[in-house]
């Protein structure tokens, strides 16, 4: 019997990989560093008005901030996502599905860089996922149901 070759992406595709990587990594931190750069400027304008602010403004202002927020958990979660991706491939990893084990497609990586898993074992983990909220959602509903069948019981 022969013996199976280990699943490895070539040392040239793990390096395309590696400079996309570094690139995006390297665009998020700049637009960060733009943005707070331009929300300072923004605070010591608005500091500089004399405090006339109505309420509009306050509440665009809370929105814009609230919005920021977001935007920077998910650049933050993003970057989290990019430095993993950048470590499997010192191990050698990267590209590599951690389900079935198999390469994933390069127009996947492309799409999305940072993919544990190929494109098959996403979609059969995203079922189970939504399988595993119906139930969990039935077995809530049922348990109330329970409950308010109790509390008619006792009354």
């Amino acid at each position: 019997m022969a013996e199976k070759k280990p699943v490895k992406m070539s040392d040239a595709d793990l390096k395309f990989f590696e400079d996309m990587l570094i690139e995006k990594r390297r665009e998020i931190v700049t637009a960060q560093s733009e943005s707070e750069k331009a929300e300072t400027f923004k605070s010591q304008v608005q500091a500089g008005d004399g405090g006339e602010s109505n309420s509009a403004d306050l509440a665009t202002d809370y929105n814009a901030l609230e919005t920021n927020f977001e935007l920077a958990a998910r650049e933050g979660k993003y970057l989290v996502y990019l430095e993993e991706a950048l470590k499997r491939i010192k191990k050698g990893t990267f590209g590599i599905c951690k389900v079935c084990g198999q390469l994933i497609p390069k127009a996947r990586l492309i799409a999305v860089p940072t993919a544990t898993k190929c494109v098959n074992c996403k979609e059969e983990t995203k079922k189970k996922e939504k399988e595993d909220s119906r139930l969990e959602m039935a077995r809530m509903l049922a348990e109330e149901q329970r409950r308010e069948m109790m509390k008619r019981a006792g009354k």
